[in-house]
């Protein structure tokens, strides 16, 4: 849409001018960044207003006037590079895969990281984003968050708008936090192996490693949504329109298909993460190794400033972990106290009237 409306002719009739205005500096990446945080609150937070087919619908062609302004004002390429979240994501995603696609990098899986990010503010905030958003929505499931939430006032109740604000406020804290500990590990880092770049530049150089972990927490945090919940393309294939009495393909390609919950074993999907994990850890301590390897003026500094930020990765790795399990912590409790409740209850239902002794 964007390089349908960037025409010299269009703005001419519109603007009254036929260049384009140039992409601010100040600018940066802060529109997909805004943009990013939005979505994220709109399928963490506001999911039950978000979802509904007229604000969906709405959204949509907001976005697509958006994009087509941006297009006549800015140009497309502009738009695209700093501004339109979709593109912005993607080209971040893409820096882990194989195919470079004309992008900066080399060819071959983390090719797409030897060029580092630019050091501004909001680049930085997008790719942290990434990672606090993730961990926001594993937070949201906890015991501990749940246990907090029930001692609110009762004006901050679940579902009113008051508590839809807090949890905003709490996501924005989050990524507050994030910049400040990473930050801080950045400065650490710089300090440690006398780096000559400012911190700033430190930690945009290590975001390089931030990232395998952020698509590698991604994906595990989403293993079991996307195992259940992605049997509905089943049905769909024998009949995606919805059709009255359509069937294309014969059973199980239709209406009669039942979702299996326990498609993946608690036991299978525990282990797939905690080697998932560990393995994009990994992944971004090489990663941050050869960055400090170039930037350290002898070997001995970069060894000495790789110490903070492996601090920083096992410290995150923790959480990411504690994270994961509580969903398989919660499933394990609950089939437990079912199995605990059964035992109890049988004997009286089979009229025995000797006590059954119980913990």
């Amino acid at each position: 849409m964007a390089r349908f409306f960037d025409r010299d002719g269009l703005r001419h009739a519109l603007l009254a001018r036929g260049e384009r205005l140039d992409w601010p500096s100040w600018l940066g990446f802060w529109p997909a960044t805004f943009l990013f945080f939005s979505i994220a609150c709109g399928e963490l937070i506001y999911n039950g207003t978000a979802t509904l087919p007229s604000v969906t619908g709405s959204a949509l062609l907001v976005y697509v006037a958006v994009n087509a302004i941006a297009g006549l004002v800015v140009g497309a390429d502009a738009w695209v590079a700093g501004g339109e979240v979709f593109s912005v994501l993607w080209s971040t995603w893409g820096r882990l895969g194989w195919f470079r696609f004309g992008a900066p990098g080399r060819r071959g899986f983390f090719g797409g990281l030897d060029v580092p990010f630019e050091p501004s503010v909001s680049r930085i905030t997008f790719v942290l984003l990434l990672l606090v958003s993730v961990s926001f929505d594993g937070l949201l499931s906890t015991p501990v968050w749940k246990t907090q939430v029930a001692r609110l006032p009762d004006a901050l109740l679940p579902g009113t708008t008051l508590f839809q604000l807090f949890e905003t406020a709490v996501f924005l804290f989050l990524a507050a936090f994030a910049w400040l500990l990473f930050g801080g590990f950045a400065a650490a880092v710089r300090a440690a192996g006398r780096l000559e770049i400012t911190w700033r530049e430190t930690l945009a150089g290590l975001l390089r490693s931030l990232l395998p972990i952020s698509f590698g927490y991604l994906i595990a945090h989403n293993a079991d949504y996307l195992a259940i919940n992605g049997q509905l393309l089943i049905p769909l294939l024998g009949n995606p329109g919805g059709w009255a009495g359509v069937h294309l393909l014969p059973s199980p390609f239709d209406d009669s298909y039942v979702l299996n919950p326990n498609l993946l074993p608690s036991a299978v999907l525990w282990y797939a993460e905690v080697a998932l994990i560990i393995f994009v850890h990994i992944a971004a301590v090489v990663l941050a190794h050869r960055y400090l390897t170039r930037k350290a003026r002898a070997v001995r500094q970069a060894r000495r400033a790789e110490w903070p930020w492996i601090v920083a990765m096992v410290g995150y790795t923790m959480t990411s972990l504690w994270l994961l399990a509580q969903p398989v912590v919660q499933e394990t409790s609950s089939s437990t106290a079912k199995t605990s409740a059964a035992a109890l209850i049988t004997p009286a239902a089979a009229g025995l009237t000797t006590p059954v002794a119980g913990p």
